[in-house]
């Protein structure tokens, strides 16, 4: 009888582990090395099992700290391509919609620029000029959440004020999300948001 109960059970297991397995959000960057103050890095789901989804990623960015006063970042916001039903401009709307529609078996789920700000400035103004470049590269067709992180506001040292640009990986339109864009998840994509970024630091640099 225990043989029998004992073989049952491990004809189940492999249901059961197969019932459990989850997808993986994996990242791969290119670093600032080459080009200092400028990171990118992509995000895709390795694995067919359930998903997490993106929300508690970007919601760790938006308040990275434990504190209820202290722990939010300096500044978030969302950025949409001009016909974009308004709705989506709510983050809590948008990341549920995102991770509710991204169809399994589109691996892309975002891709992040990192930005250094300069710290001879303060940091609000460069906090405009990224946001600039990223309404301006990205948001004419992605939607795009921006997240300044800036130690000194909360009384902190780090790593420097820094705004992070996620950009959804799917186009959204007048109907919504549509289907992911994988030469924005690309080489070529970090190479059209790195040059559309030198644009802007060099005529900030020619200004000063």
């Amino acid at each position: 009888m225990a043989r029998k109960h004992m073989l049952k059970l491990a004809a189940a297991t492999p249901e059961v582990a197969a019932d459990k397995a989850v997808a993986t959000l994996k990242s791969f960057s290119k670093g600032d090395w080459d080009h200092p103050g400028f990171s990118f890095t992509r995000y895709w789901w390795l694995g067919e099992g359930v998903r997490e989804g993106i929300a508690p990623w970007v919601r760790r960015k938006l308040k990275p700290g434990d504190d209820p006063k202290f722990g939010h970042a300096a500044r978030s916001e969302v950025l949409l391509p001009p016909s974009a039903p308004g709705d989506y401009a709510s983050i809590d709307f948008l990341l549920q919609r995102f991770d509710d529609t991204l169809p399994p078996f589109e691996s892309h789920a975002m891709v992040q620029a990192k930005i250094t700000l300069d710290d001879s400035e303060p940091w609000h103004v460069g906090y405009e000029r990224v946001r600039a470049f990223a309404r301006d590269h990205f948001a004419g067709r992605f939607p795009v959440v921006l997240v300044a992180h800036v130690p000194g506001t909360a009384g902190l040292e780090g790593n420097g004020s820094h705004v992070h640009c996620i950009v959804l990986s799917r186009f959204l339109g007048v109907n919504g999300l549509g289907g992911a864009c994988h030469v924005l998840c690309s080489d070529r994509g970090y190479a059209a948001a790195l040059s559309a970024w030198q644009t802007y630091a060099d005529i900030a640099e020619a200004a000063a």
